[in-house]
């Protein structure tokens, strides 16, 4: 029996732990880790419209929650589970890990009243507190409606005083919500982007030690083995230029077939700004004839720009 990546042990031991690993590495792709992650959501967090909101966007992206009374009202943690994992004595087991992230849930009114009083950066600090290790996520609610019935309740320079005080120093960040649909919407992003952290960390370890620069898992990415692709990837680079169409790469690429043969190009020419504008454009593949379309020394120029200026703010 084979498996991607391998043939399976015959130890029998050793074979678990292949098939774990497996198990492992497909449990950590897109789409298939959101079914591991769980949201624990304290009951006054659904109080109101938002409640069936929040459970409705979970649900769509197959994320588990629990409704259970947190340290704090209006709080959600998340926590990671996976099947089971291997011990060193060859047993199998269950494995749950408290994630690093939480919402904390202020609704308009009581936000005003914290900064009327100057206590939201205290407030952050006590939760903090009570989950030591972990990062806020303040989700106000309702904030400018309430201002709009109760004009005068409070400046805008004193809430965005309050807000800058809690990121500086309880390293929290903040998001302005008005709709049900707009907390929901918040919830499931981060509780998917929470599911997907490990194997964003992975790939980018990955790429970090192989010197690898681009990824091709999205889709309209070139798969790029060796040197299969280059020619591809050269071409679709040449496309996102301005004014560069399919026709126009392919006339440069017929005179410099490679990325690296148009820099030397570039370097090595007397009038390089111009080293492309006399470069036939053929039609649709069609003969090159005496009344052809030219690169033309603009493009050309601006091509050079891309791929010879030092300039952070060069304009094209």
């Amino acid at each position: 029996m084979a498996r991607r990546g391998g043939k399976l042990s015959e130890n029998p031991v050793d074979r678990l732990k292949q098939i774990n690993y497996y198990e492992e590495q497909r449990n950590l792709k897109p789409g298939q880790c959101n079914k591991y992650l769980h949201a624990v959501i304290d009951p006054d967090f659904l109080q109101g419209q938002h409640g069936a909101e929040v459970l409705s966007k979970l649900n769509e992206l197959n994320l588990k929650y629990e409704i259970e009374q947190q340290l704090a009202p209006r709080v959600i943690t998340f926590y990671r589970a996976t099947q089971q994992i291997l011990t060193q004595q060859g047993t199998m087991t269950d494995r749950t890990a408290d994630q690093k992230f939480f919402i904390h849930l202020l609704l308009g009114e009581e936000f005003v009243r914290h900064v009327k009083e100057q206590s939201l950066l205290s407030t952050i600090e006590q939760l903090r507190d009570l989950y030591p290790g972990r990062t806020i996520s303040l989700l106000v609610f309702g904030l400018v409606g309430y201002c709009r019935d109760n004009r005068g309740c409070v400046g805008r320079k004193d809430t965005e005083m309050a807000l800058t005080e809690v990121q500086l120093f309880a390293g929290c960040s903040h998001q302005l919500v008005e709709t049900a649909e707009e907390v929901g919407n918040f919830v499931a992003q981060l509780g998917k982007s929470i599911a997907e952290l490990p194997y964003k960390q992975q790939q980018q370890k990955k790429y970090s030690q192989e010197q690898l620069y681009l990824g091709n898992e999205k889709k309209g990415c070139v798969r790029v083995d060796g040197t299969s692709g280059l020619h591809q990837l050269y071409q679709n680079q040449l496309i996102k230029i301005p004014s560069v169409t399919l026709e126009v790469a392919e006339a440069i690429i017929s005179v410099y077939p490679s990325l690296s043969q148009l820099i030397d190009g570039f370097r090595f020419a007397s009038n390089a700004p111009n080293l492309l504008a006399d470069i036939p454009i053929r039609r649709a593949g069609g003969p090159i004839t005496s009344s052809i379309r030219r690169i033309g020394p603009e493009l050309s120029k601006k091509i050079y720009l891309l791929y010879s200026s030092t300039d952070p703010k060069q304009e094209l």
